[in-house]
């Protein structure tokens, strides 16, 4: 492992456990036994590393799930279970998800950061939803795109943030009802 790799694991870590503002540089330092010369030649601020962590945490194994679909067209029931998929075999920590949530809501470089990473899964996401919108006889396709999309995400975030906060959740009782409502939406 790098010593980049070293220093994003050790913030991964800090952030999923105490959340991002618990992530400071000398904590960080700390955290990855390494010195704040070797965090700086890497990054240049602490922005740069939460960037890493979302990246490596959540935008890539996300988007890496998608494409192993295979499937030319996604609807939103197979990227609902694209994504819980992705969390139940741990290559994404919803813990992690909640705590950056949690921080950009006070921290608006952070929702910036965050949104920006999310830009591209969110476009191919669209034209996938579309294409099924299509598929479905949807004759309002494109005007329904982004509502479509965005109640697909928000059975995404409930499922990540009831599968972190409440210890008797009932993930499979979800994940049906979930992916029955996506399957109806067109």
């Amino acid at each position: 492992m790098s010593k980049r790799d070293e220093i994003v694991a050790a913030a991964t870590r800090l952030i999923r456990d105490e959340g991002v503002h618990a992530a400071s540089i000398s904590e960080i330092i700390a955290e990855s036994h390494t010195s704040a010369g070797t965090i700086y030649h890497h990054f240049a601020n602490k922005g740069d590393i939460v960037l890493a962590v979302a990246r490596a945490g959540l935008v890539d194994p996300l988007q890496s799930a998608l494409l192993a679909q295979g499937r030319s067209v996604l609807g939103p029931p197979d990227i609902f279970r694209a994504i819980v998929t992705t969390v139940r075999s741990g290559a994404v920590e919803s813990a992690l998800i909640v705590q950056l949530w949690a921080g950009s809501s006070t921290e608006p470089a952070l929702r910036t950061i965050l949104h920006s990473q999310f830009q591209a899964a969110r476009q191919a996401m669209y034209a996938h939803i579309e294409a099924w919108l299509v598929d479905r006889g949807a004759v309002d396709a494109a005007a329904r795109v982004d509502s479509v999309a965005r109640v697909t995400l928000g059975q995404a975030m409930g499922f990540l943030a009831q599968s972190t906060l409440d210890p008797d959740f009932d993930s499979d009782a979800y994940v049906a009802e979930a992916t029955a409502l996506l399957d109806g939406i067109a």
